[in-house]
């Protein structure tokens, strides 16, 4: 889980002037006739959304602008697509975001609508409300609802998460198998009511089985230097590798990446790093050497 910085704001009067604009489509007339006043009171509720920090408030929802207002900014969601006219807000929100925010696992696909564009119609294209997610986040938060405070999902933009690492994981050997379990630690200095949002959060998400998922093809692509290193220097090696490798990840994705806390939790396991690792990695495919 990481943060985002705040996206650049300063075309979202254009945006709604484009996504509202009235055309005719097979006979009949799409968009809405906006005036400057109906504009300006979008752009009041954009303000209030900002000095909320994203937090949902009966206010967001827009019941103060006409109805058909609210439903033809929702509508007009569909031209952030490939190659509609708003298709440059997906394009600058994917700008420099490699791997989604929430599970750091794969690339963000999909906008999600941190306040859900079926309940907060008039924030459908505002920038501040759309997150760059892998589909498999955006799909798993689906339309939530975040009224209650301990259930209220990460905001990339406006929640600042703490440096030090707070994902851990907890190793295991069993014969051929190497059981991992992610979970947020309850004693690494975060307050309780963030403590419980991220609890929720990586519950909801199943972002302990996702990681595990990723496990064999990640930890396969290290088994030779996994080798060399325990041929050098035996368990001293593979502690150093492993550390290394945890502080390069780190520095080229966060602290709280599922891959340099993968990697510390292994450095710290005396069986894995004794010779254990090559009970549960491919190591026999290394030429000369013996399963």
């Amino acid at each position: 889980m990481r943060s985002l910085p705040l996206p650049d704001r300063s075309k979202v009067r254009e945006h709604l002037v484009q996504a509202l604009e009235v055309f005719n489509w097979a006979g009949e007339q799409k968009g809405y006739p906006v005036t400057e006043q109906e504009l300006d009171e979008v752009l009041e509720l954009y303000d209030l959304y900002d000095a909320a920090g994203g937090v949902p408030n009966e206010d967001l929802k827009g019941d103060s602008l006409e109805d058909a207002l609210s439903q033809a900014i929702k509508d007009g969601y569909r031209f952030t697509q490939q190659r509609g006219k708003l298709s440059g807000i997906r394009t600058d929100l994917f700008k420099g975001v490699s791997h989604c925010p929430i599970c750091g696992i794969s690339p963000p696909r999909d906008l999600d609508h941190y306040l859900p564009e079926s309940i907060f119609r008039p924030l459908a294209i505002y920038v501040w409300n759309l997150v760059p997610y892998c589909h498999d986040c955006n799909h798993s938060k689906g339309a939530h609802d975040q009224s209650e405070e301990e259930k209220r999902f990460f905001h990339p933009y406006f929640d600042v998460l703490p440096e030090f690492q707070f994902v851990r994981a907890s190793v295991a050997l069993d014969n051929s198998a190497l059981l991992v379990d992610f979970y947020i630690d309850p004693w690494c200095g975060l307050d309780d009511a963030l403590y419980a949002r991220l609890s929720y959060q990586f519950k909801r998400l199943k972002l302990g089985d996702r990681f595990r998922a990723e496990l064999n093809s990640y930890l396969t692509g290290h088994t030779t230097a996994l080798v060399w290193a325990f041929e050098a220097q035996a368990e001293t090696g593979v502690k150093s590798f492993l550390q290394h490798q945890a502080n390069v990840e780190r520095g080229a994705f966060h602290p709280n990446h599922w891959r340099p806390v993968l990697l510390s939790a292994l450095s710290d396991h005396d069986e894995f790093c004794l010779g254990g690792f090559k009970n549960v990695l491919p190591v026999a495919y290394l030429t000369g050497l013996k399963a």
